[in-house]
């Protein structure tokens, strides 16, 4: 069956649009006066930022993944933002202190974090937090670093921007046009984040059965090595926290699967750098992959801090919920 993208597409669209409006509104909290009062209002005490790629974007990119990077440039120009406005600059465990000590902070503070372990935060990001002596936090998913995740949101995008079809499960979709592309590789992500996830290989497999594709390819080029992680696990402005094994939608595992994702990371981390893992962050992040099961397994670890990758400003209400500590999605437009 040929599947033609238009309808699916402006469905696609206005629901797309919706979600960048929200993202931009929110990307800068506190920064304009209209944001801050309206953030203050809430009782905002300041922002966790979180980040993936530190790398310049590539115009002709699906946009969906380029929302994943940020430029160097861009992060400079961030930092000496909130700068200006006099935030204070925060680690992770700095805010940990701020949470045991529930004492509001005299400034409002920013925090920044990285998640997955991307090569580009060694040779990239690093420079810049060292230049503006800012502290940074990066989550690594320890499969990145064992190049064995599989990072098909950039195999997919391969895909779509090499053809104006592609054969998915016995149907043809079609993708002309660059809108076309970017619906269709939204609609695909979608039903990969539903796949088995312990399984996943098998099932990107299955579905890309009529493609030659080296699946890990993506990861050896991208991904830092445990060389570099011990590395900047030593720097004094970096920590480095846990992001599971292999990067999975945590709500698809069984509870056991989940501890186990869990702490084998945890022990991996602690083995390559000799130091104790405090703080996590949940791969995805968003409330289609975590909820309250995870939380609560998330508690049995005792982490100082956990963070989900969405819910704006760290606020007098929220900064207590230490197993689903809010974050904002930084995006350069």
């Amino acid at each position: 069956m040929v599947i033609n993208m238009t309808f699916i597409g402006k469905i696609q669209n206005r629901i797309h649009t919706y979600y960048r409006q929200q993202i931009v509104r929110e990307q800068y909290p506190m920064l304009t006066s209209l944001s801050r009062k309206e953030w203050q209002a809430r009782g905002a005490l300041g922002v966790v930022y979180m980040l993936h790629h530190i790398t310049p974007k590539n115009p002709k990119g699906i946009p969906t993944n380029e929302d994943l990077k940020v430029s160097p440039e861009f992060l400079e120009k961030i930092i000496l933002k909130y700068k200006k406005e006099g935030f204070e600059f925060v680690s992770l465990e700095e805010l940990s202190e701020i949470i045991i000590s529930e004492k509001k902070p005299e400034h409002p503070f920013i925090s920044f974090t990285i998640d997955d372990g991307y090569l580009d935060n060694y040779s990239n990001a690093l420079p810049v937090f060292e230049r503006h002596q800012i502290p940074f936090a990066i989550f690594i998913a320890t499969d990145f670093i064992d190049k064995k995740t599989i990072l098909w949101w950039d195999i997919l995008e391969d895909i779509i921007l090499k053809n104006d079809s592609i054969i998915i499960e016995n149907n043809e979709y079609l993708c002309h046009t660059f809108q076309e592309k970017w619906d269709l590789f939204r609609i695909i992500r979608e039903k990969i984040l539903c796949f088995d996830q312990i399984r996943i290989e098998d099932a990107l497999k299955r579905m890309f059965a009529n493609y030659n594709i080296d699946w890990f390819e993506p990861v050896r080029r991208q991904a830092m090595s445990w060389e570099q992680v011990k590395e900047i696990s030593q720097h004094r402005l970096c920590t480095i926290g846990g992001h599971t094994v292999s990067h999975l939608a945590l709500n698809q595992l069984s509870e056991e699967d989940f501890r186990q994702e869990v702490s084998e990371g945890i022990f991996k981390l602690q083995a390559a750098t000799g130091e104790p893992i405090r703080h996590f962050a949940y791969p995805y992040g968003s409330p289609n992959e975590i909820g309250e099961r995870e939380y609560r397994l998330i508690s049995e670890f005792n982490f100082k801090t956990a963070f989900i990758a969405y819910g704006g400003c760290i606020t007098e209400d929220n900064i207590l919920n230490i197993t689903h500590l809010p974050r904002v999605y930084l995006h350069e437009q």
